[in-house]
């Protein structure tokens, strides 16, 4: 998954190594940024793995694997971060389910599987138990033993913004979110190329970051922020609509890579 300057029909991603007690375990961060529907698999309070869904909104989907890159919260949430790949390098996301599946080391003692409560209480939760429709375009399931969930580029919650009853309840959504997996020895994302799976392969025992985007830069406008929420809630089935667009000077031009159109949701 090299830094190109072309764009292909599927993601930049790892492949599983052969097993090998000299495997060199690595730290691994997945960003799932832009309007999406995050559904942990909870067993036991704790999350297995994570389903995330890009609903269907006519959003482009990309993705790409930056090896030996891990940011910082400062950096996520700077527009003019330096280390963030340029859109072109982005390979897009064909219309259909992929899964990132994660080798890991065995826990050390005292490791313990990562809560579903403590997923940050700054996004915008809604509890699970609702059918969700078929109403989506690209799902990545995330298998492997969490070590943290962070939120990133938040955005304040108003009155004017959201209406119905599953708006959001805190002072706070997020548009990005920073799953964290420590340990990993092996990782192949299903769904890829084999000359993708083959770079990830070669580049994954110095870990990194694996971004999914769920939006390439855009126009803003409120019809477009509004669609992208209307979207969501129909796949979740929620009663949530976007009435006002937060008024800033950046509507009116490309958006820059911290600039989503709306937020994430939790299904937790």
């Amino acid at each position: 998954m090299p830094a190109s300057k072309s764009s292909s029909n599927q993601p930049r991603a790892p492949q599983k190594a052969p097993s090998s007690s000299t495997s060199t375990a690595s730290h691994l961060d997945i960003l799932f940024s832009g309007p999406l529907l995050l559904v942990p698999g909870v067993k036991d309070g704790s999350v297995t793995s994570v389903e995330v869904f890009s609903p269907c909104n006519g959003h482009p989907i990309g993705a790409v694997f930056l090896p030996g890159v891990v940011f910082s919260d400062a950096e996520l949430n700077d527009p003019q971060c330096a280390r963030w790949p340029a859109p072109e390098s982005f390979s897009l996301l064909d219309a259909h389910s992929f899964a990132v599946e994660l080798n890991q080391n065995p826990p050390g003692v005292g490791e313990k599987p990562f809560p579903v409560k403590d997923i940050p209480s700054t996004n915008h939760k809604v509890k699970p138990g609702r059918r969700l429709s078929a109403d989506w375009d690209v799902s990545v399931t995330v298998h492997g033993r969490l070590s943290g969930w962070g939120s990133v580029r938040l955005s304040k919650v108003t009155k004017e913004l959201y209406m119905g009853g599953d708006a959001p309840t805190g002072k706070t959504i997020a548009a990005m979110h920073r799953l964290r997996y420590e340990a990993v020895t092996a990782a192949e994302f299903c769904g890829a190329t084999a000359t993708q799976k083959e770079y990830l392969r070669s580049n994954i025992s110095k870990g990194g970051t694996l971004i999914v985007l769920g939006e390439i830069p855009y126009q803003s406008s409120l019809l477009h922020e509004r669609l992208a929420i209307d979207a969501l809630a129909k796949l979740a089935g929620l009663d949530l609509h976007l009435v006002a667009t937060d008024p800033s000077p950046h509507k009116t031009r490309l958006m820059a890579h911290t600039q989503n159109c709306g937020h994430s949701i939790v299904l937790a």
